[in-house]
């Protein structure tokens, strides 16, 4: 699939402790409709995208979100959205969204940084964020959107991520899927990096908890579909390689976002992920071509010797 990655604007209902987004002044420009529509349309004809994935800030508070999103419905690509929810707490919001696009057709991304609400808010820095995203989700899935549930992996709740799991078990059918994410420790996640930044030594071992837990559900007639981002296959056991998305190597066909000083941005093409195999133990190691790595930022905040590189026999 080729992805026209596009951040509308960086207006935002949250302010994320780890968000590289929560740097950007709120009242920083969007970019235009027009704008939007053009990169629409040139990365398709130019590159042939054939998904447009809106991301933010929060793209559903761009004010032309319902123009945007119906025009890039009739170019008949698949639509991906990255949003907090907030928004689609609103029924009649909701309902407007899905008299233009079918639910079925629309993949939407929604993180809970915490099954457990005042942690989620917390981090969010948003009172009340937990439960309107929550109203937003029940909203959509009410259309039955396809679903993923983000869980970023942070110092201030990675001790519950095996909890997490059974949250999920209880609150949404196997038809959700769920997604284990470490940050960028980057911008306001380098700010608050005492709060929010934790090691793969200290995570890994209640990653795993957390995908035992899933094991024994899926032993039991459980089908949810869960993929671990971001997370080197060197520091997880060879067990759990099963569950870890390789194809986050994969560039951005076609790239749009915002300039701080309210200029015209260019529409990029090809623009290499910040996160991969990139660091000196990757270069040899047998997994290279498969592993996710992790994010360029793991070099400026850890030792990363502790990656080890596996070589055949």
């Amino acid at each position: 699939m080729k992805t026209l990655y596009c951040a509308v604007g960086y207006a935002c209902n949250e302010r994320c402790m780890f968000c590289p987004c929560s740097e950007h002044p709120a009242n920083q420009p969007s970019l235009s409709y027009e704008e939007i529509c053009e990169a629409i349309d040139r990365s398709i004809e130019e590159r042939g995208v054939d998904n447009i994935l809106f991301s933010g800030g929060e793209p559903t508070l761009h004010p032309d979100f319902f123009r945007i999103l119906e025009y890039a419905k009739n170019t008949g690509a698949q639509i991906s959205l990255l949003t907090n929810a907030i928004k689609l707490a609103n029924e009649d919001f909701a309902d407007r969204m899905f008299e233009i696009i079918d639910g079925e057709k629309l993949d939407v991304t929604v993180a809970f940084h915490s099954h457990i609400a005042e942690k989620h808010d917390y981090l969010t820095q948003h009172k009340g964020s937990f439960e309107k995203s929550m109203k937003g989700v029940d909203n959509m899935l009410k259309h039955n959107v396809r679903l993923s549930i983000k869980n970023n992996i942070v110092n201030y709740t990675y001790k519950d991520l095996p909890d997490y799991v059974a949250w999920m078990t209880d609150r949404f059918d196997d038809s959700v899927t769920l997604l284990f994410c470490n940050i960028d420790i980057n911008g306001t996640a380098q700010t608050n990096k005492d709060k929010v930044a934790v090691s793969f030594v200290e995570s890994i071992p209640y990653l795993e908890k957390a995908l035992d837990h899933i094991v024994t559900l899926r032993q039991e007639g459980h089908k949810r579909n869960v993929k671990v981002l971001t997370t080197p296959l060197c520091l997880l056991d060879p067990y759990y390689w099963g569950f870890v998305e390789t194809e986050t190597q994969a560039n951005m066909t076609a790239y749009k976002v915002p300039f701080s000083d309210g200029d015209k941005s260019p529409l990029m093409y090809d623009v290499s992920s910040d996160s991969g195999p990139m660091f000196a133990p990757c270069q040899n190691c047998q997994l290279q071509k498969y592993c996710p790595g992790t994010w360029r930022s793991f070099r400026n905040n850890y030792d990363e010797n502790m990656l080890k590189s596996i070589c055949g026999q």
